[in-house]
């Protein structure tokens, strides 16, 4: 028998990921891509000893191939297959195929014929949509002799995976004119039957009016009762823990909320916080419309007159446990120059360790990003997707960048040793009821920008961290440095600190009520900016740049300890070298700080001011 490298690719990506109008959506279209893969995978023969990616650390790696473990397989598959020829290979291939199709085919039958919602869906064009072919599988092979043939071998399966990829399989145009597309991406037809909305006792819920293809219908009510919170509720997380200890007044309105829930209007996810068992829509009164126009026209009145109390209801609360409007973070972290590294890698079963460390990075993360208050939507190999609330983002973006590394650094055998993977983060601040692909769009601006240094600082691009905020109807702000190694934060200047130990230290001089600095601080800075954006005479402009500066940062109503404010007077001065641009990088890092301090704020307030 002959050895040979099989290469799988499926997908497609961003159907079963990117389109999406929930948290729950996008978060089952990825479980989704990777429980095919996953069938894809266990399928190859001997796959426990013969995948090289993905792999698992575990003792029982067979178990993390079954359906609904909780490990995660990205979309390409690499194996080491024996056979005599390439037809052999192909069989293979094709197993692994029709392994991918079958798993599919459970989640689409799950939905179809689960009775709660066979009345919603329209059964002959769902059979129709059925037939088409949803999933992309390429498939490539090489044949190698030994172990110092391995590396070639890999990069000649990757190009001629990439040249099947590129020669698309096209399918006659099955559809029909005249009929709803998917609200979701607009590729395929509504199977819904009619308008009536779609809530079930598994938390299904689909609106009047949402128009949802095959695809949509199994990403929103396939895999049983596992639910997702909305980004409403992750954007008022530090409002709500913050709330615990101060709960007395929100009796009615947690009463309120239950004859919602009984009414279906309200869900109540049951991994929503323990403390708010609800979708935490109902905290923002500018939504109680859609609870009466979700309502069945029997209960219209009824929900008309619960939502009245609750606007009431929170009118009457303290200023101080008023929710804080809702931005929440989304974190996009990934790897750098993992395919240079795999380049480097020659043998086999290196790569099967580093898909090891890989998959373990990966199961860590997932934790992490929990221990920080966040959901994760995906974590595989080196790559994150994650939501979580705005002051648990950079802490959550530290620890992360910290396990990655070390995993890299518990083996100096690697034959990558010099050259050890690095990990970029991208966070964005954004409001929650923006679109979901639009806040995820904004994500990956912020991961694009965490990897890419600004022009003319060359040795700087990836390892970063990127942090941008956008308010809405607001250009962006942003904030860009590469990842420093921790430090003693009161024994470095500011300009040592990095970036994360430093919005740190601004977001304290922000939130605290003595030794702080003034919310009107960054506007000052940036209307100085402006003043000086036109100046030609560059002498003349920094000294009247760093003049103004200091004249501001020397008024009264600055009133932090000495220590703290020669710190920001020697990071200010060292920070506004060179123009008019280097006051309005100073300001939106403020700026950014400000946002992030709101959520401390919201926290503090509703416990009076404890500890930073």
């Amino acid at each position: 028998m002959n050895r040979y490298l099989l290469m799988l690719s499926i997908g497609p990506v961003q159907d079963f990921i990117a389109a999406a109008r929930r948290t729950r959506d996008l978060w089952f279209g990825s479980y989704l891509l990777s429980e095919i893969s996953k069938a894809a995978a266990k399928s190859i023969p001997d796959s426990e000893k013969r995948l090289i990616f993905p792999n698992s650390d575990s003792d029982k790696f067979s178990e993390d191939l079954k359906r609904g473990s909780s490990f995660n397989v990205a979309n390409v598959i690499l194996a080491e297959v024996n056979a005599d020829n390439g037809e052999q290979v192909k069989e293979i291939a094709k197993k692994a195929q029709e392994a991918a199709n079958a798993r599919w085919g459970e989640f689409v039958d799950e939905v179809f014929n689960n009775p709660d919602l066979q009345d919603g869906i329209d059964a002959d064009k769902w059979k129709d949509q059925k037939r088409t072919r949803v999933i992309e599988f390429y498939s490539a092979w090489c044949p190698f002799e030994n172990e110092s043939d391995y590396k070639n071998a890999r990069q000649k399966a990757a190009r001629l995976l990439a040249a099947r990829k590129n020669l698309r399989d096209f399918e006659e145009w099955r559809g029909e004119t005249d009929t709803p597309k998917s609200s979701l991406d607009g590729r395929r037809e509504s199977v819904r039957k009619d308008n009536r909305e779609v809530f079930n006792k598994n938390g299904v819920r689909i609106k009047k009016g949402e128009a949802l293809d095959l695809v949509g219908w199994v990403k929103r009510a396939a895999g049983g009762n596992k639910s997702f919170p909305s980004v409403v509720n992750i954007a008022l997380d530090p409002w709500i823990r913050g709330l615990k200890k101060n709960s007395a007044d929100m009796t009615k309105l947690w009463e309120l909320c239950d004859k919602l829930v009984g009414l279906h209007v309200l869900s109540n996810p049951k991994s929503a916080n323990d403390f708010f068992p609800y979708d935490a829509t109902a905290l923002l009164p500018s939504r109680y419309h859609d609870f009466v126009e979700d309502a069945s026209e029997e209960h219209k009145a009824e929900v008309t007159a619960i939502t009245g109390k609750m606007k009431q209801a929170m009118r009457e609360l303290h200023e101080f446990y008023k929710p804080m409007d809702p931005y929440l973070a989304v974190l996009v972290a990934d790897g750098d120059k993992i395919g240079k590294v795999i380049s480097t890698i020659g043998n086999s079963e290196e790569h099967r360790e580093f898909s090891k460390t890989l998959s373990r990075f990966a199961g860590n993360a997932r934790d992490i990003v929990e221990r920080n208050f966040g959901c994760c939507v995906y974590t595989g190999g080196d790559d994150v997707l994650a939501f979580l609330p705005v002051d648990k983002a950079i802490p959550c973006a530290r620890e992360l960048r910290n396990e990655f590394v070390d995993l890299w650094k518990e083996r100096e055998d690697w034959s990558f040793k010099d050259s050890q993977p690095t990990l970029s983060v991208g966070i964005s601040i954004g409001h929650a009821l923006e679109n979901l692909e639009d806040l995820l769009e904004f994500a990956r601006d912020a991961e694009k920008l965490a990897k890419k240094a600004s022009a003319g600082k060359s040795g700087d691009d990836r390892n970063g961290l990127a942090i941008m905020v956008r308010a809405r109807g607001n250009s962006e702000l942003y904030v860009r440095e590469q990842w420093k190694d921790f430090s003693d934060p009161e024994r470095k200047s500011l300009a040592e600190l990095s970036l994360d130990q430093r919005m740190e230290f601004w977001v304290r001089c922000f939130i605290q009520k003595t030794e702080s600095i003034p919310s009107k601080f960054p506007y000052e800075l940036w209307e100085t900016a402006k003043f000086y954006k036109d100046w030609e005479d560059e002498n003349l402009l920094n000294k009247a740049m760093e003049s103004d500066v200091l004249r501001i940062l020397g008024r009264k109503d600055i009133t932090l300890k000495k220590d703290d404010k020669n710190r920001v007077k020697e990071y200010v001065e060292s920070a506004i070298k060179g123009s008019h641009d280097s006051i309005k990088r100073l300001a939106d890092e403020l700026f950014v700080a400000q946002w992030i301090g709101t959520a401390h704020t919201a926290q503090r307030e509703v416990n009076d001011y404890g500890d930073f």
